[in-house]
């Protein structure tokens, strides 16, 4: 096949179904190495993605064209380090072909050396990334002055990245690297497109069983190194003084990092970042335009709730892929949080949601990535009416995988207290038996009911800008008109918290004397006025 975009092209929809019926044997790899068993499941969010990004492609036009098309997907659209990791490779190839109109076999073999040193990225590469691309380079430099044709360079590349995985699989445990295997998926998908043989897949399939049979230890989600509680999604644009600064502020914190972007001729960038730290609001960047932040809890799911789904072998072209023993495994429903008060970011993802802080029409992208999941439903709780909004041009994009029920479900939360009775009282729960698109109909039943109850048994009200006393008793006064069993105290940015948080604590004792006041209180820092509220 004449390499263009078509290759690519096709080599994305081919990765997006296989990554697809590989996604439960991808993610119990990474449960192999105690890890959070979510790396097949990111990986065909990312294809996905990418599949779909490339239909409005000229299949004719240059390979170039489709994989900047392929880095822009992954920084706004990719899920998870192993998305980062790829749209890093993309970046280095779109850098090393730069404005040759064709690639010719010189242009291919300076590509594909360039795969582990992006431009624009970093990467913490795995030993077995390094292996893989490593090895694969060494073996494109040992051709010396040969020059095969661009088909056979980039087989040749393929398949040494696939040696290097199995090379790089630790004999004593069986251990096989997940994001490894991810990329050598990618490269034996553009493989097959560009020799047009469906063939090599199978092969690789067939690689992959052989090395999985070698270990029988069931997958196991661990928890998160110290340090590492948190998982955030940053896309960034500016300068790169801008990046410097935050990257700094990272490294202060410790935070492991990999990062992926791209800069324009006038010097303003791009980049997405993919941070692991215990402090999620100190990776805020402090300067350039925030275009999304996003917060999720890296605890695996059955330490945020429990419960249990059907174990079955998966099999795939024919070949059977892992014996695994029974093992427990947990499927937490998917909810989103939008929310504008930085103080209530931890709690919320505590609770098991996806957070999303100030939304704004540019996280649509963001949204429909994190709202994958296996049983096509996500509940996303909105905090106004701006992001009510959102969440309904985000339903319009995605298509219902069972009919009759929307892909996205839309609390009806309408302030940041509210937002947070949902996600305490939803992102727990876990997906009923069987699992998988045949629960779709159950799971929205048991979503919708329970974001209604939640907020059923809430209520909540803005407390006046002034911290006028009389003020404060009137909205005390709005929201406990039943016999409340507990309160919560959102304080704002532009309130006097202990001033608040006093009076507060006052007029609550006085209108239930002789009884411990149970008040929950955040320093939101959002703007506008402070909340109360309480359950009911």
């Amino acid at each position: 096949m004449e390499l263009n975009a078509s290759v690519i092209i096709a080599a994305c929809r081919a990765g997006a179904e296989e990554a697809a019926r590989l996604a439960p044997f991808l993610d119990d790899l990474d449960g192999w190495d105690g890890a959070d068993c979510d790396t097949g499941t990111n990986a065909a969010a990312t294809m996905a993605a990418l599949a779909a990004a490339m239909d409005s492609l000229e299949p004719r036009a240059h390979p170039r064209v489709a994989l900047e098309v392929g880095v822009e997907t992954l920084i706004r659209q990719g899920v998870g380090h192993s998305s980062v990791a790829l749209a890093a490779l993309f970046e280095a190839w779109v850098g090393a072909l730069g404005d040759d109109r064709e690639v010719t076999p010189v242009a291919m073999r300076r590509m594909l050396a360039s795969s582990l040193v992006p431009s624009s990225s970093f990467i913490q590469w795995s030993d077995a990334l390094v292996e893989m691309l490593g090895g694969a380079v060494r073996e494109l430099a040992e051709l010396g002055p040969t020059l095969p044709d661009v088909e056979d360079i980039f087989s040749r590349f393929s398949t040494q990245a696939q040696i290097g995985l199995v090379d790089a699989t630790n004999e004593m445990t069986g251990r096989i690297d997940p994001g490894g295997a991810f990329i050598a998926l990618v490269l034996a998908c553009i493989d097959a497109s560009m020799r047009d043989d469906a063939g090599i897949l199978q092969s690789f399939t067939a690689m992959l069983a052989d090395l999985a049979r070698r270990h029988s230890r069931a997958p196991e989600p661990a928890s998160p190194p110290p340090g590492r509680d948190f998982t955030v999604d940053i896309i960034l644009e500016g300068t790169q003084e801008d990046l410097r600064c935050l990257l700094g502020r990272l490294a202060g914190l410790g935070a492991r990092l990999s990062y992926v972007g791209r800069v324009d001729l006038f010097g303003m960038g791009e980049w997405r970042l993919h941070v692991d730290t215990s402090a999620p609001l100190a990776a805020h960047p402090t300067s350039g335009q925030v275009v999304r932040f996003q917060v999720s809890d890296a605890r695996p799911d059955d330490q945020i709730g429990i419960d249990e789904l059907a174990d079955e072998g998966l099999t795939h072209r024919g070949v059977r892929l892992l014996q695994r023993r029974p093992m427990r495994r947990v499927e937490r429903a998917r909810v989103i949080a939008c929310t504008r008060a930085p103080g209530l970011v931890e709690d919320l993802a505590r609770a098991g949601a996806v957070v999303f802080l100030e939304p704004s029409a540019v996280d649509a992208a963001g949204i429909v990535s994190a709202a994958v999941s296996r049983t096509g439903v996500t509940l996303v709780a909105p905090c106004d009416d701006a992001s009510a909004a959102l969440v309904g041009t985000v339903a319009s994009l995605l298509p219902s995988v069972v009919p009759g029920v929307p892909a996205i479900l839309r609390a009806d939360s309408r302030d940041d207290l509210g937002v947070l009775a949902v996600a305490r009282a939803c992102a727990p729960l876990f997906v009923p038996q069987p699992g998988g698109v045949e629960s779709a109909p159950t799971l929205a039943r048991i979503l919708r009911d329970s974001a209604h109850e939640a907020l059923m048994t809430s209520a909540s009200a803005p407390l006046p800008r002034d911290g006028d006393p009389a003020g404060i008793a009137e909205a005390l006064a709005e929201v406990t008109q039943e016999r409340p069993c507990a309160w919560r105290l959102l304080i704002s940015r532009e309130d006097d918290g202990p001033y608040t948080l006093a009076t507060v604590r006052q007029l609550l004792a006085t209108r239930v004397p002789g009884i411990l006041i149970d008040l929950e209180t955040w320093d939101g820092g959002q703007a506008g006025p402070s909340l109360v509220g309480c359950t009911l």
